[in-house]
């Protein structure tokens, strides 16, 4: 694979520049918590929909979705653009009037009020294990793209990226991490727009060609070719069908407003109308990702196709974009679009430093550490914990980096399955329903975490004891709606809460004095 140049090393290094100075300006604003954590919630919406969009992507979406499809099919991400709207809508209603309301630090301070301290600190200690899962994946992926086209070790790559994430996140706190995410958005939406370009001037301009080759391949691992957008069989062990699919989004639903990173997000727009139109604004840009990444797969699939001694150098299938670009774009181009690559890890690595500092102070820290220190003394320990949680990211993804058999996104679904249930089951419960309590939400939780481990078992470490045949995809799901279901009715077994324990924390609560407020 041809090599970087100096060109391309000196638009990276400009580029990484540039975030860290972001970091520098607005490290003068960061004297409260409310400042570092939410922005002091004057962030407009629309630079808050680009960062969700930009946060959720990272390097295993920029690298492992071309991947997927260059490996399997495209049923999977067609279906996500499809129902991305309806899941971002239904989402807003679901869970905006809660966290509008009561605009916490830690989404984590509402299951002790809800429930028991117990249940919080459970909650909160799942969260730092679920960014490991996340982040480490999205460094290995991003590493071993880099390496493979500058010659550079991967654990270098990796140290080299986590002390320049750390120390912009460090710096400027929630508003330098929205802001240089709007950057990297920007950077990595354009780099396939390239790509895309570049793909189509090599086919003389004419997408039926790419269509027609992409169609003519079928993929070994689906039966499908890369173009194959829908799948109606009800199997549960085949992947990517639209009742997969559709059944993944109905648990993102009620999994959106579990996560501290993108709840984080939101309150910093500091309105519930704006946290509607953030969320609106971020299905929106997703879509436009999809779609824009699905035909850049097929170009790639076509281009390969034709060319089969270009394609044996493609040793993974996460592998293929980052070929791509270092062996058939000019220089300058390619250092843009692998700028792109960085963007997208960063806006990443910076949301998910910042989310679990946040939870870190504000359910340990200050809950049972230092109640009472000032806000700068939180300020700076806020930082240190940024500081300390990088290492733990990088000596994780150093470990992860040599269990790469599957795509990265699948390897990252299966991690991701084991920790899905507890916390979606005691958030749902909580917000729904009255009855749910204290024992019941634990034994629904932990039953959600046995479950995923005996149909899938657990990636890099033992495979599922239970031999039923279904696939990853439908893991996740299932094991949230058993855990839910357990919890639910092993809430019967023990007294119902009392009054304070549910007054102003429901959904409907919610609702009601979102209406009579407005």
């Amino acid at each position: 694979m041809e090599q970087l140049s100096t060109w391309d090393y000196l638009i990276i290094a400009a580029y990484i520049a540039g975030v860290v100075v972001l970091g520098f300006y607005f490290s003068s604003r960061q004297k409260s918590l409310h400042e570092y954590f939410l922005a002091s919630g004057d962030m407009p919406w629309w630079a808050v929909a680009i960062s969700l969009h930009a946060t959720l992507l990272s390097p295993v979406s920029f690298l492992g979705i071309t991947g997927w499809i260059f490996f399997k099919d495209s049923r999977y991400f067609f279906g996500s653009a499809v129902f991305m709207m309806p899941v971002m809508f239904i989402s807003a209603l679901l869970w905006v009037p809660v966290w509008g309301r009561l605009r916490l630090f830690s989404i984590y301070e509402y299951l002790e009020r809800r429930y028991h301290q117990a249940v919080r600190v459970f909650a909160a200690a799942l969260f730092p294990i679920s960014i490991l899962f996340w982040v480490g994946n999205g460094l290995v992926a991003a590493s071993k793209a880099f390496s493979a086209v500058s010659n550079v070790d991967v654990a270098v790559c990796l140290v080299a990226i986590v002390a320049i994430g750390t120390t912009y996140t460090v710096l400027g706190g929630a508003r330098a991490v929205i802001w240089t995410d709007v950057v990297q958005a920007v950077v990595f939406l354009v780099a396939y727009v390239v790509s895309a370009l570049l793909i189509l001037d090599h086919f003389d301009w004419q997408p039926g060609q790419i269509y027609a080759i992409a169609s003519s391949v079928t993929s070994e691992t689906t039966g499908y070719p890369p173009t194959a957008l829908v799948s109606v069989e009800f199997d549960l062990a085949i992947e990517a069908t639209l009742w997969a699919i559709i059944f993944t989004r109905l648990t993102e639903i009620i999994g959106f407003g579990t996560n501290q990173t993108f709840v984080q997000r939101l309150l910093a727009t500091g309105s519930r109308r704006n946290m509607i139109k953030a969320m609106l604004g971020k299905g929106g840009i997703d879509i436009f990702f999809f779609v824009l990444v699905i035909i850049t797969g097929w170009g790639l699939v076509a281009f390969y196709h034709e060319n089969q001694m270009a394609a044996i150098a493609i040793e993974h299938p996460d592998d293929v974009m980052a070929h791509f670009v270092v062996s058939e774009m000019p220089i300058v181009l390619r250092g843009v679009i692998l700028a792109g690559l960085f963007a997208a890890l960063m806006s990443t690595f910076d949301s998910a430093l910042n989310s679990i500092s946040s939870v870190t102070i504000n359910d340990f820290y200050r809950r049972y550490i230092a109640p009472h220190g000032d806000e700068r003394h939180h300020v700076a320990v806020s930082r240190i914990v940024c500081v300390g949680f990088a290492l733990v990211l990088l000596l994780y993804a150093l470990w992860q980096h040599r269990h790469s058999g599957a795509t990265v996104m699948e390897r990252l679904g299966k991690l991701n399955n084991l920790l899905i249930a507890p916390l979606i089951c005691f958030f749902v419960l909580g917000i729904l329903t009255r009855r749910a309590n204290t024992m019941g939400v634990l034994i629904g939780g932990i039953s959600g975490i046995v479950i995923a481990i005996l149909f899938q078992g657990v990636p890099g470490w033992f495979d599922p004891p239970v031999t039923v045949e279904i696939n990853w995809q439908w893991i996740g799901g299932l094991s949230t709606l058993a855990s839910i279901g357990i919890g639910y009715t092993a809430s019967f077994l023990f007294p119902r809460p009392l009054q304070e324990k549910t007054e102003g924390l429901t959904l409907w609560s919610a609702a009601r004095a979102w209406s009579i407020g407005n």
